[in-house]
Order: structure tokens, then sequence, then C-alpha cells
């Protein structure tokens, strides 16, 4: 695992350092996505767009609501 760390600047912003960006071969006009996990942020890139790069995120959600399934029913009963 490559550890590197990055200063916040005023303007909120960061810089991805060199080792990590030649590790994930990201390029100027990349998107990334971040995400919340726990307490950690992770900095993923959006391969193949967005429904790509965001697949299987909020799995443990619906998982602890018993499922998409169960969730879409829920509201659908909600509505009568």
């Amino acid at each position: 695992m490559v550890v590197a760390s990055t200063k916040l600047t005023t303007k909120h912003q960061i810089t991805i350092p060199s080792e990590i960006r030649r590790r994930l071969h990201l390029e100027a006009g990349d998107v990334l996505y971040l995400a919340i996990e726990d307490d950690h942020v992770v900095l993923r890139a959006a391969r193949g767009g967005w429904t790509e790069s965001t697949r299987g995120l909020g799995a443990d959600l619906w998982r602890s609501q018993g499922g998409s399934a169960a969730v879409i029913e829920a509201e659908r009963e909600s509505w009568e």
C-alpha cells in the first residue's frame, strides 16, 4: 500500500502526490469520486463513467434496510 500525505489549501483543494497519480494512472482531467467509509475518505477513479464508478456504493445501507426490494415495497406501501 502506498501512503502519502498532502495538505489542504486555503481554497480547500489538495494535490494528489505524483506516486499516487502514477500508480493509479491518473491524468489531468480525469474524474475522481470521493466516498466516506467509516472515518476514512476513499478516492476512486471514475473509469467507465459515473454508473460504473459508483456501482456497489451504498450496498451496506440497502442490506441494513432488508434489501432494495424491501425498501421499494415499503415506499410503495406508504403511498396508499
